[in-house]
């Protein structure tokens, strides 16, 4: 439906026109303020910097986002600046156009009322085609892309001596990242092997666990794909000594683009690769729960460090490319075991 003055009814075309140009005015006053196009820009970086050595340039994050990581990281702040920007084009002609008409069709003493007519089908089914076309192809970007959903969330790499495996716990409200030992495998979980503070995820250290490795923060090499399995373990309760039913967290890193939901008794696998060669090494970022999961929910945070292959060892105690692990073990349920024995 257009609005428009009884005297005027033949203008329609004239008003959009002139309101597609108020709003390309009103995009233009924006964009010097607007960051550049690029994802990034170099800023000259002290003398032995991370990354930036001799006094070489360094890269500066864009606005609000950290520094992107990831392999797959550029690909995904690219795919964050096309919709951002597709959207505000869409958003200031649309504000432009009722703006306009709020002010062409005020009310005035003495102007003729106005009316409503109907509206121009040619002008509609164009603008509805527009949107279903923009529609498709950011559709099509997210999904079949290179930084899209199948490759990040399904298509995952297999296990091997290309990749680094690590399994993912969150309770409430921490993290448990174990690691496979020397032999290549992770160990067995039962929840009567579970002891606070000393085995908080129950592996069975008398088979295949004896020498896995769980740290209280995700230690990972760059240049190489880390495959992770996240599970959801509740809340251990030190009176039963067993976890509760669990709860929703979700495992997120700004810095590597990456966050994926742990759903209770749904096991989900992700994937990353730091970018070698980058200056990452020895980096110490952080790893949060992004979803509301309780009352200690702000404090399950994590350290999150890139290290090198004599960092990886003194962290782990054994070289993780000398035997790699094949396989992720079956998922032990702790609150569910406990309830089927009873």
């Amino acid at each position: 439906m257009i609005l428009t003055r009884e005297k005027r009814g033949n203008g329609q075309a004239g008003i959009f026109c002139r309101s597609i140009g108020l709003g390309a005015v009103m995009l233009a006053a924006l964009l010097p303020a607007s960051p550049a196009w690029s994802q990034e820009e170099k800023v000259a970086a002290p003398a032995g910097a991370l990354g930036a050595p001799g006094g070489e340039t360094a890269e500066k994050p864009l606005l609000w986002m950290p520094d992107a990581i990831s392999t797959y990281g550029q690909g995904v702040d690219d795919l964050f600046w096309l919709i951002f920007w597709i959207t505000g084009v869409a958003w200031v002609i649309v504000m432009g156009l009722m703006l306009y008409f709020l002010i062409r069709y005020r009310h005035v003493e003495g102007r003729d009322k106005a009316h409503y007519t109907h509206g121009n089908n040619k002008l509609e089914v164009t603008w509805t085609l527009a949107t279903v076309v923009i529609l498709v192809f950011i559709g099509v970007i997210q999904l079949w892309g290179e930084s899209g959903w199948f490759n990040i969330r399904i298509r995952l790499p297999e296990m091997g001596k290309d990749t680094f495996p690590v399994r993912v716990y969150g309770e409430q409200f921490a993290w448990h990242f174990n690691y496979p030992g020397a032999d290549g495998k992770f160990g067995e979980q039962r929840h009567g092997y579970i002891q606070a503070g000393v085995n908080p995820i129950g592996l069975d250290r008398d088979g295949p666990g004896k020498d896995d490795k769980v740290l209280p923060k995700l230690v990972v090499p760059e240049g190489k794909e880390v495959l992770i399995q996240l599970i959801s373990l509740g809340k251990f309760n030190l009176d039963t000594e067993i976890y509760t039913h669990p709860v929703l967290h979700s495992f997120f890193s700004p810095h590597l683009r990456l966050k994926r939901d742990l759903v209770p008794y749904n096991e989900g696998n992700i994937w990353f690769e730091v970018e070698a060669g980058k200056g990452h090494i020895g980096k110490k970022l952080e790893i949060v729960c992004a979803e509301l999961c309780g009352e200690g929910h702000s404090k399950m945070r994590s350290d999150f460090e890139i290290l090198d292959e004599a960092g990886l060892l003194k962290e782990l105690g054994y070289d993780w490319n000398a035997q790699p692990a094949t396989e992720f073990p079956e998922v032990v349920h702790f609150y569910q075991e406990k309830k089927d024995e009873e």
